[in-house]
């Protein structure tokens, strides 16, 4: 599968620009775009590759995860000693595995990808086109451990212009940022903070989630309701019950004010249910513990090249650093470390101070604070915790995914999991057995996120007449930006060589994004209606290969086009399935919207999901745990 060239070229040419390109007898391996009309005929994209070798690939880059973490751990040298029983490694961005492109997991990816290419090819020399130094360092290492000549080639192509923020993050050193986090951390807290006293948290039953997705009447009436819990707000209103929410970003003062203020009418409304804000918690001795463990940390990373060799790819020479540096400086001495050592002590804090709590819920994506929150749970004699995979589990989601050693019970370094892992139907429960997740880990609750699939209406395509014109495509960006202008750039494309009287372009956009010099045929529309909403209005649904918006469209009966991004990785939770048409090219996105069929593909919800408003398995799963004593 790594044979893809068909010549025999001593050459191999990597180009990981936009500038213009020279045909020469050298094999192209394009890293930053899919092979289209504009580049060789026998050019390959690595994205491609990647994509054809997506579980061998994905097995090494969790191999590689796992082995750098057993290196640190099993070495006196760089074990990261948070507090016993605790290895800070579990709330490095490294060990978290989110999919944006800081993270550089596809840059992993690709890289392994292009290791296997080099073995089954004859290179004599590897030469490379790049604005990146640090994947340049890397190819070099490899062509060295090969064998291979290398040769870098003159960059100049189009620069990715680097925002303010991030200049000032690399240019001030580390541990003033650190300071800087605590500063805010604290102010925000304050800010936070009102005259009247919170109620105590005195339920047995405890939700670890975010300030965030609630009901859309929520601000309304005052009253607490959340698109991540949805009928189980209701289940639980007679029930006392704790609800600890994260902040999901920093806010101005009135902004601030407001959520203190949501908070407090959600804990008048239904004196059972107590909510509490995390980040509010400001007490001296959580800032003074913050403080004092951040300090160990900068005390224990003060040679940070002792981590280095842990990097090194086995039985290679291949060294990955140049590429982690940068977050795992960040993770253990800058900004998110001292966030770290915040978030940890905030839940400390808490958990001394809650009762004996029977079963404690939180939304599992394996972000630094849910490790914090495994070991102190743990560590203050609570009962059982349930990790909810709230929403859909993708391939190549990561932060799901860990190599099948992590669950080995004599694992030196085990990583901190909840008991259980509650999945909300067949397609999440199959994708975590694929990779190697303990079954026995797993409980099956409600989609309470889908439910609203149980009784959607399918559109009927064939009412809608064939000769509706003009041809209505609705677009739903996502907030990866690498993504959304692959997506639109194909989209503006296709429309400059279009009837524009025959297109109709409905945009709704990520809350996030931003868009200049749209094409003439695209509308925007509320990015705050569901998406639903305009399912009646189009002919297809064009979206990225990272929102889940595309199970919506396939389970109301609408025709799905997903984009393919050759920056990130195919996030599509429905990757794979026939149902959906995924392009790469403008060529492959105009064939998809020619190809537009009488009978759209169709998806029943109740394959993907477990949907009944009732919710027995969520009320069964509460009542069996919350009376264990």
């Amino acid at each position: 599968m790594y044979k893809i060239f068909e010549n025999n070229s001593s050459i191999l040419k990597i180009w990981d620009t936009d500038q213009s390109l020279t045909n020469g007898d050298e094999s192209l391996l394009l890293w930053q775009n899919f092979a289209g009309t504009e580049h060789p005929p026998d050019a390959v994209s690595i994205s491609d590759v990647l994509e054809q070798n997506a579980d061998a690939i994905r097995s090494k880059i969790l191999s590689f995860i796992y082995n750098v973490g057993e290196n640190i751990a099993n070495s006196s040298k760089t074990k990261l000693d948070f507090e016993p029983g605790f290895d800070y490694f579990w709330m490095t961005q490294f060990q978290s595995r989110p999919y944006t492109q800081s993270a550089q997991l596809n840059t992993l990816a690709k890289v392994f990808a292009l290791i296997e290419i080099i073995n089954e090819h004859k290179f004599e020399q590897i030469q490379i086109c790049t604005a990146d130094p640090n994947l340049s360092k890397i190819i070099f290492s490899i062509a060295r451990s090969n064998y291979l000549g290398f040769k870098e080639i003159s960059f100049n192509g189009t620069f990715t212009a680097t925002s303010v923020k991030s200049q000032f993050k690399y240019a001030i050193p580390k541990p003033i940022l650190a300071m800087i986090a605590l500063w805010q951390q604290s102010r925000v807290a304050k800010k936070l903070q009102t005259d009247g006293a919170s109620p105590a948290l005195s339920g047995s039953i405890s939700f670890f989630d975010y300030w965030y997705r609630f009901g859309s009447t929520a601000n309304e009436k005052r009253e607490f309701e959340s698109q991540y819990w949805t009928n189980l707000v209701e289940e639980l209103q007679n029930i006392e019950v704790n609800w600890l929410h994260n902040l999901v970003d920093q806010h101005t003062k009135s902004e601030l004010r407001g959520v203190s203020s949501l908070k407090n009418d959600f804990n008048l409304a239904n004196a059972k249910n107590r909510h509490s804000i995390i980040d509010s918690i400001n007490e001296p001795t959580v800032i003074l513990k913050s403080a004092k463990s951040y300090l160990r940390l900068l005390i224990q990373t003060r040679r940070l090249w002792k981590y280095e060799p842990a990097f090194v790819l086995e039985e290679t020479s291949t060294n990955f650093w140049p590429i982690f540096k940068n977050e795992w400086l960040n993770s253990l001495r800058g900004y998110e470390a001292m966030i770290n050592c915040v978030r940890f002590h905030r839940l400390e804090s808490i958990l001394q101070r809650l009762p004996k709590q029977q079963i404690g819920f939180y939304l599992i994506e394996n972000q630094p604070w849910e490790m914090a929150l495994i070991h102190l749970w743990r560590k203050h004699g609570h009962g059982q915790l349930v990790g909810v995979a709230h929403s859909t589990v993708r391939f190549w989601d990561l932060r799901l995914m860990s190599d099948p050693h992590r669950f080995l019970d004599d694992a030196k370094n085990t990583m901190p999991r909840p008991n259980l892992v509650a999945v909300n139907g067949p397609l999440a429960r199959a994708s975590l057995v694929a990779a190697g997740y303990p079954e026995n880990e797993l409980v099956d609750v409600e989609a309470l996120m889908y439910q609203h699939l149980a009784n959607a209406p399918t559109i009927d395509r064939h009412k809608l007449g064939k000769s509706t014109k003009p041809t209505t495509i609705l677009v739903a960006t996502d907030f990866l930006d690498s993504a959304t202008r692959t997506q639109m750039k194909l989209l503006n494309e296709f429309l400059e060589f279009t009837e524009s009287k025959n297109i109709r372009v409905l945009l709704k956009p990520h809350w996030s994004q931003t868009f200049k010099d749209l094409h003439s045929s695209i509308e925007v529309v509320s990015g705050k209606q569901d998406l639903a909403t305009y399912f009646d209005q189009c002919d297809v649904l064009y979206c990225s290969a990272i929102t889940s918006a595309v199970i919506d469209g396939v389970c109301a009966g609408v025709p799905v086009i997903q984009c393919l991004d050759p920056l990130s990785f195919n996030l599509s939770p429905l990757r794979g399935r026939a149902e959906i048409q995924v392009v790469r090219t403008t060529d492959e996105l105009k064939d998809a919207l020619n190809s537009l069929g009488d009978s759209p593909p169709f998806i029943e919800p109740s394959t993907l999901f477990n949907l009944d408003s009732q919710i027995p398995r969520w009320r069964a799963l509460i009542a069996t745990h919350a009376t264990t004593k």
